[in-house]
């Protein structure tokens, strides 16, 4: 695990500085600038783009993360080329379907969100922009350089966009140059990824047609068609609330809803990070056949994701009614909405990497089969759910949908591998982290909110940390602790 932990640690550091930036976008600025309206529209857009863009990958990055160690070692870029090949092809049946059905879709949001209807011209080049970023940061990953990646999408990104509305704050452009502008800047960061890409030097594009690499690209495209649907689940299962929401409930609760889940989008930082590594080496380890290499990835994720994700959510949870002080009223009924979409998240997370286990494995179609009806369940739960209950309704069902999912997965591996994450130390640990949070949670709450999240916030830490620390259930949580309080000491000596 230490290739993990190094990159872990540098992917995390990235993404929570741009976590820190998203807070002040997200929460403090974008919706007091832009409005309800305005700011419904800018996470509806890229919503819909993301969702597209992820479908029109035609799998291309679950092809790069499981035959790149058979390939890698190929005088010509296989995996890449088949990876630009499909994403062209799939870039182009985006295009067709957008301009086909565009009155259809149009029809769909015209009553509740007729702001979207009008910028729906502005979704090929976010899609086009968002396939040439995802296929690069895939390639990037498989070589272990995905940090630079990362800076685009959690920080450069974010600055650009956040540039941009304070210039639109301050009257310098009128809301259509805005929103164009705004698109802009995911296809500046997609340019820069490509030209980083480029530097690698590694670029030797090219298909050897020999018999055995033709058996092999047929195997890379009917695995990629497979499993198109296991990349594009998850995406669906967060993102396609914004759009129910949207049609149903119109954008102002878009804006809600969004504030909500961008909070809880938080606690899946630590799986991100142990995930991109890890997904590389569960395929190495299959390919290897080293079973006990995947047993103990299995194990150390699920607990490693479980602690770091629920240490943050519970910080979180306790500190939301002050956090959300300062946006406008209307926000502040969202906490129920953040704690369904932040307990789906951990649910998800405390499972490890099952879908990068099935994915690797001659299972990997089982991943598909389960993602079909994840989606049909999920959508016809949302259907019923959303218009009764609203945005709460829309969590609620993402939470029902996550726990069957990880609960069918789980339970697959479990008799098919004969492996499961979890150890008596991973309910031990959960344990001590519900009590910590319980006896926090229900202080009351401090009039200045500034002493009230210390206060809360520190005594979650106190209670927290020294009894995980002590107990040494993670090495990694550990190894993070020690060098934070060397560090401390270094600091303190100068």
């Amino acid at each position: 695990m230490g290739v993990v932990s190094k990159t872990s640690i540098k992917f995390s550091i990235i993404l929570y500085i741009g976590i820190a930036l998203g807070y002040v976008n997200t929460v403090l600025i974008f919706p007091n600038v832009l409005g309800d309206e305005v700011f419904g529209l800018t996470r509806i857009l890229f919503t819909a783009a993301g969702l597209i863009a992820q479908l029109s990958q035609l799998g291309t990055g679950n092809i790069l993360v499981r035959f790149h160690p058979y390939l890698k070692d190929d005088a010509k870029n296989t995996t890449l080329t088949l990876g630009l090949l499909l994403s062209f092809a799939g870039g182009l049946i985006s295009a067709i379907c957008l301009f086909v059905f565009k009155e259809q879709i149009n029809d769909i949001y015209s009553e509740k969100a007729k702001l979207f209807t009008d910028y729906y011209y502005l979704l090929l080049p976010a899609v086009i922009s968002l396939i040439a970023f995802n296929l690069f940061d895939a390639y990037l990953r498989v070589l272990i350089k995905n940090s630079f990646t990362a800076f685009l999408n959690s920080i450069l990104l974010r600055l650009i966009w956040l540039g941009i509305v304070l210039l639109y704050a301050f009257d310098f452009y009128d809301t259509d140059t805005f929103i164009n502008v705004y698109v802009g800047g995911q296809i500046f960061v997609s340019s820069l990824a490509f030209i980083y890409t480029l530097k690698q030097g590694k670029l030797n594009l090219g298909l050897q047609l020999s018999k055995e690499k033709i058996a092999t690209l047929k195997s890379m495209s009917r695995f990629g068609i497979v499993t198109i649907l296991s990349g594009l689940s998850f995406f669906l299962i967060n993102q396609v609330d914004v759009l129910m929401v949207g049609s149903y409930n119109g954008l102002t609760d878009v804006a809600i809803y969004s504030i909500a889940l961008y909070m809880s989008s938080v606690i899946l930082v630590p799986a991100q990070s142990i995930s991109r590594t890890t997904a590389v080496l569960m395929a190495d380890a299959f390919k290897n056949d080293n079973h006990e290499m995947i047993h103990t990835l299995y194990k150390k994720t699920a607990l490693n994701q479980m602690l770091f994700g629920s240490l943050i959510f519970m910080l979180i949870a306790i500190n939301y009614d002050s956090l959300m002080s300062f946006l406008p009223s209307a926000y502040a009924d969202s906490f129920m909405v953040f704690f369904l979409l932040g307990l789906a998240k951990i649910i998800d997370t405390a499972f490890g990497i099952n879908g990068a286990v099935l994915i690797s494995s001659k299972f990997y179609k089982m991943d598909t089969i389960f993602s079909i009806i994840l989606l049909v369940f999920s959508f016809v739960l949302k259907l019923v759910m959303i218009p009764k209950f609203g945005i709460i309704g829309a969590a609620g069902s993402t939470a029902i949908a996550l726990i069957l999912f990880n609960l069918a997965k789980y339970s697959f591996l479990k008799v098919k591998l004969k492996i499961s994450p979890f150890t008596k130390d991973y309910f031990i640990l959960f344990t001590i982290l519900i009590i910590s949070f319980v006896v926090v949670f229900f202080i009351p709450q401090i009039i200045n909110i500034w002493i009230d999240m210390f206060v809360k916030s520190s005594l979650f830490c106190l209670i927290t940390i020294p009894v995980v620390y002590m107990l040494k259930f993670s090495p990694e949580f550990n190894d993070i602790i020690d060098k934070a309080l060397e560090m401390s000491r270094q600091v303190i000596k100068r």
